[in-house]
């Protein structure tokens, strides 16, 4: 509920609504809550109907947990996956959460049965290291709308945050710089 986190969302809300491209990138200081953020925008794109099926994409087990209890807490989202005692990929799930290293699996067995357009929205966490290389087959294989988080996009020949996401010149969707969070009061300087 903080402003910047509604702006961050109007951004990318008014991205998709109103230009021809299907990416967003959310570059915001770490500790400003770039998953609470994203939870609020998988909300408020399941209440517009905009998107049945989310993938949140993680590069550890430990954050995809952290990104399973905030969506079961602010979403109140009881279908999520994984859940305790899953042992297949299930097809009737609201959020998925799942590491880059899980959902390549599910994409690359022989028969996966999981369509390119079984998601309707892809969120990337840590946008600037995971999702490179390897993993960008994961972001190749859905044609779903995709937005990237990062709090420190790369802009490499071969790997930038902002081609990835389709963020012309350098300028991500929404920024929301660590200088602004400690002026704002949210983070606190060194």
């Amino acid at each position: 509920g903080r402003y910047y986190q509604i702006n961050a969302i109007r951004a990318v809300t008014e991205r998709f609504e109103h230009s021809r491209f299907r990416e967003a990138l959310l570059v915001m200081a770490t500790g400003t809550g770039k998953t609470r953020t994203a939870t609020a925008l998988a909300g408020v794109m399941q209440k517009a109907r905009w998107a049945k099926r989310i993938l949140f994409l993680v590069d550890r087990r430990a954050l995809r947990d952290q990104a399973l209890s905030a969506y079961k807490e602010h979403l109140n989202e009881p279908s999520t996956y994984p859940q305790q005692g899953d042992s297949s990929f299930p097809l009737d799930r609201r959020v998925y959460v799942q590491t880059y290293n899980t959902m390549l699996g599910v994409i690359q067995k022989q028969e996966s049965y999981v369509s390119p357009f079984f998601f309707d929205l892809i969120v990337a966490d840590e946008a600037h290291r995971s999702i490179f290389n390897k993993f960008k087959e994961i972001v190749d294989y859905f044609d779903a709308l995709k937005v990237g988080l990062t709090a420190t996009p790369k802009d490499k020949v071969h790997a930038s945050s902002y081609d990835l996401f389709s963020c012309l010149d350098g300028m991500p969707t929404f920024e929301y710089p660590y200088e602004k969070a400690i002026e704002d009061g949210y983070l606190n300087d060194y």
